[in-house]
């Protein structure tokens, strides 16, 4: 057996196990770390009057055929270096005026079109025209074919949400443009829903339906209200469930609406789900950490994870409505999703 080498230390066998790409347990300093789950990102709200003046000034100097989108991304601060929202999921929004068309292609990233302003355009998701109108969710699934068509005769704009930072790091991103300039249309949605409301058609996946259309969807909300107490921490929440798997809206995203009654207030509480929130209608107050962000309609803000938050509607006649994005589907899928109260 041989003698142990006694002018031996630490810091030489840390230097001479990196020249043989090594390293030790007793390196990573896991005494330092905390008891809760830490982010880069920084809580941030993007004022709407910013964001439209923008679009606008992207709609006179950005044609469709110089660039494959016209978007404005929203960037976080803290993440300048990876141009994204947060780590994992991405909010942008896009504006198609009238008489254009934005091509088809697909993507390994998942995403969905929340519209905003205007109606009468269209997005063709996998052959199935999806006519817009405002406060519709229209979903595209991973690699499914998408491409906008904007005859309506008025622009139209739309947020998109996207989990191309998860995909990023999963380092499965890849982008494929169709081969022909616009699809072929095959059927409608409201062909679709009418084949889902008798239940999942023989043989459908559950990538299939593309479809949420605000006039159903306000019906069951104010359902919800009718009929349900508010949550505590979300006010009236309508959470969007695919219908074919009764799960999330998406395996990578969920999406919400939280409806604050004139006057409400929540409740604080954290978790390990990053949530962007959209103001689509009303206005209020929402304490991120230490940050209170006053948002209007049109107004978007992110709440990164495990930041104590609530919601408060100050207004004494209007009803305010936030639609949001979260990561939360990944979380629970792994294990690692967590929920508590906190003050705030």
């Amino acid at each position: 057996m041989k003698s142990p080498n006694i002018s031996d230390n630490v810091e030489a066998l840390n230097r001479d196990m990196a020249n043989k790409n090594l390293g030790g347990h007793w390196q990573l300093g896991l005494e330092s770390y905390l008891s809760y789950p830490e982010t880069t990102v920084q809580p941030c709200l993007w004022k709407w009057k910013d964001v439209y003046e923008s679009l606008m000034r992207a709609g006179e100097v950005v044609s469709m055929e110089e660039a494959e989108r016209r978007t404005v991304r929203l960037l976080n601060p803290a993440l300048r270096d990876r141009q994204a929202t947060t780590h994992t999921i991405h909010f942008s929004f896009q504006y198609v005026k009238t008489g254009e068309h934005a091509r088809p292609h697909r993507h390994t990233a998942a995403a969905f079109r929340f519209i905003l302003n205007g109606s009468g355009a269209y997005t063709t998701v996998n052959g199935q025209k999806c006519v817009m109108e405002e406060g519709d969710l229209i979903l595209t699934p991973q690699l499914s074919w998408h491409d906008h068509t904007n005859d309506s005769g008025k622009p139209i704009i739309w947020l998109d949400g996207l989990d191309i930072p998860l995909v990023q790091s999963l380092q499965q991103l890849l982008f494929e443009p169709h081969p022909e300039n616009a699809q072929r249309v095959e059927k409608t949605s409201e062909e679709v829903a009418i084949s889902y409301g008798h239940g999942r058609p023989a043989g459908a996946s559950a990538a299939e339906f593309f479809h949420y259309k605000w006039s159903d969807t306000y019906r069951r909300l104010n359902a919800l209200v009718e009929a349900a107490a508010p949550d505590r921490f979300d006010g009236y929440l309508l959470e969007y469930r695919n219908p074919t798997t009764e799960g999330p809206t998406m395996p990578t995203i969920q999406c919400a609406l939280s409806l604050l009654r004139p006057g409400q207030e929540t409740q604080g509480h954290r978790h390990t789900s990053t949530v962007i929130y959209h103001a689509f209608r009303g206005s209020g107050s929402s304490f991120v950490g230490e940050e209170r962000f006053d948002w209007k309609a049109g107004d978007s803000f992110v709440v990164p994870l495990w930041y104590p938050h609530r919601h408060v509607n100050g207004g004494a006649s209007e009803e305010a409505i936030l639609f949001s994005m979260s990561d939360a589907p990944v979380l629970r899928s792994l294990g690692l999703y967590r929920e508590e109260s906190a003050g705030v």
